[in-house]
């Protein structure tokens, strides 16, 4: 009994993790940081890695490079789409943080493309994230 209570507050604390990184300051050294690795965000992953290191970060420049990076990825490779449900399954801050960067930024027709994959790639068990998403390159 015991180890199933550590396991669950263990598990609890690991949970609350991203917010606590979305509330603290971005300081000058992690935004450098997270600028320079902005061109190299090419894969689900890449993008998972930055938003845990830099979610604090997550303003100006450095948002319209992920926000460039989001739309690219939903646009042109959606072939890996099922990482990206994985990644957002398993962490709902990063499912916010992916529609939060399909935003007026992004041009008309990479919002377009992104919302036709929605619509009309979505693999099954994925309704929900594809309509969410064709919701929010919609409404750009």
């Amino acid at each position: 009994m015991f180890r199933l209570f550590t396991t669950l507050v263990l598990f609890a604390g690991f949970c609350t993790i991203p917010a606590a990184a979305e509330n603290r300051p971005c300081t000058k050294s992690e935004a450098i940081q997270a600028d320079h690795e902005i061109d190299s965000l090419k894969d689900w992953n890449s993008v998972y890695r930055a938003y845990r290191k830099f979610s604090q970060c997550d303003d100006g420049s450095i948002a319209e490079g992920y926000s460039d990076a989001v739309g690219r990825l939903l646009a042109e490779d959606w072939r890996n789409f099922n990482r990206l449900i994985a990644l957002t399954r398993a962490d709902k801050g990063f499912q916010r943080f992916v529609l939060r960067h399909i935003d007026e930024t992004l041009p008309a027709d990479t919002l377009s493309k992104i919302s036709s994959n929605a619509r009309i790639k979505c693999p099954a068990g994925a309704q929900s994230l594809c309509r969410l998403i064709a919701d929010k390159s919609s409404a750009n």
